[in-house]
């Protein structure tokens, strides 16, 4: 049977990708659960880490928008391209046209700037 490009699965699509769901599967792609992100980052005030976690959860469906500041902590935990994150943020308060959503693996979220290596080959 021979495939056409309309046949063939897409590792990369412009989808409905939001802030929080770019969060979520980046943590997923480094293997790391919502306690062990709410263990690394730190909260000034103390946050008791139960409290961060289900502070993080609320981040990841998007029911609280994540500050500039979360952005920082969680960046020294897991890899997020910052340009991606900003873009998907943009959309998400209307500022900018979703037909302009960066391309990002579905499976991964990663980009052509942040890539993920498996072997000697880039995902993106």
């Amino acid at each position: 049977m021979i495939m056409t490009n309309i046949d063939r699965p897409s590792w990369t699509r412009t989808v409905d990708f939001t802030p929080g769901l770019y969060l979520k599967v980046r943590r997923r792609t480094t293997r790391l659960e919502l306690a062990d992100v709410a263990a690394r980052i730190g909260t000034i005030p103390h946050v008791p880490e139960q409290d961060r976690v289900e502070w993080l959860e609320r981040i990841e469906a998007d029911l609280v928008p994540v500050s500039p500041n979360t952005i920082d902590q969680l960046a020294r935990v897991f890899r997020l391209d910052l340009q991606v994150l900003a873009a998907l943020a943009a959309i998400a308060r209307g500022e900018r046209d979703a037909s302009l959503t960066p391309r990002i693996c579905r499976i991964c979220a990663c980009s052509w700037r942040l890539p993920c290596v498996r072997g000697h080959e880039a995902c993106a």
